[in-house]
């Protein structure tokens, strides 16, 4: 066997070797480089690997949900916004990034984006597990491998382990806090726009509000997403509200709408002041997870501190 033909052998034989195979979604994924030029497609997803240290190689971030001075400005904490939304297949190639990060499923569309079509032309991909289809309920368990496998991707182990014990240590503040307390009811209101969104039993919200000692006054309906009206919140009457504050929904609007609706300023958390604004990606399982359940936790329990 002619040797040049020997060595591309030898070669193509040691890729997968060379390869670092990572698990994701059920499946198993690999990455030949550490990530020079990652693309973060959501707020949550960049704050993340952010968090990890991985700022320096980020080269975009697209979709942000809550930061409007990020927007106008055209950068997030240092790295470009690339699209308003998700960037089209055209000007994601045009980024030649190695790496490509989603926070939720919608972020990798089943076209020239999809990760299959992404990983033909050699770019790798990583869904937050909390979005992987069939997931279930461990969503604090979804953060922990997220940075656990982000962190040895972009070679900042020590980092996902020390944010791994940050996240452990709030939640366990919120349980100290929560500890003895009543469990008071809270509906999440998503948004406003089409009827009023919110979250049933399967949602994240749930859980994160179980992590404070509270529980969502929808958790009776069977379903991660839902809409109701307001007769019906009304006959629910919780004990508090969540408002997510996003771009597309601003907390200050939901607050009007709750105060000028004739039916939903009767509800005993608008009469009483018992509204509690959050940013839209500390409600979505990430980074700021632990640190919203404590903030959560301080606010439902205010008596407990």
């Amino acid at each position: 066997m002619p040797r040049p033909l020997v060595v591309v052998l030898l070669w193509l034989f040691a890729l997968p070797a060379l390869a670092d195979r990572y698990e994701n979604c059920e499946k198993s994924w690999s990455l030949t480089a550490t990530p020079q030029r990652i693309v973060a497609l959501n707020q949550h997803s960049a704050d993340l690997l952010l968090a990890l240290g991985a700022g320096p190689s980020m080269i975009g971030v697209a979709y942000l949900d809550d930061d409007a001075q990020a927007q106008t400005q055209g950068r997030y904490h240092g790295v470009p916004v690339i699209a308003r939304q998700y960037p089209s297949a055209e000007v994601l190639y045009s980024l030649k990034p190695d790496l490509v990060v989603g926070g939720f499923a919608s972020a990798f569309p089943d076209d020239f984006s999809g990760r299959e079509r992404l990983l033909a032309i050699g770019i790798a991909s990583y869904l937050l597990e909390s979005a992987c289809a069939g997931h279930d309920q461990d969503y604090f368990g979804h953060i922990r491998r997220d940075l656990l496998t982000l962190g040895r991707l972009v070679h900042q182990q020590q980092r996902a382990h020390q944010l791994i014990a940050a996240l452990d240590a709030d939640l366990a503040a919120a349980t100290a806090l929560s500890q003895g307390q009543p469990t008071p009811s809270v509906f999440y209101l998503d948004s406003e726009v089409n009827g009023l969104a919110s979250q049933g039993r399967r949602g994240f919200v749930g859980v994160l509000l179980k992590a404070a000692g509270a529980r969502n006054s929808l958790a009776a309906i069977d379903h991660p997403r839902l809409t109701v009206d307001s007769e019906t919140l009304l006959v629910n009457d919780p004990d508090a509200m969540l408002l997510a504050d996003a771009l597309w929904s601003p907390a200050s609007r939901k607050r009007r709408r709750l105060h000028s609706d004739p039916v939903l300023s009767r509800l005993r958390a608008v009469r009483e002041k018992r509204l509690i604004d959050i940013p839209f990606t500390q409600l979505v399982p990430g980074i700021a997870s632990g640190r919203t359940a404590l903030e959560l936790a301080r606010r439902l329990h205010p008596g407990s501190h």
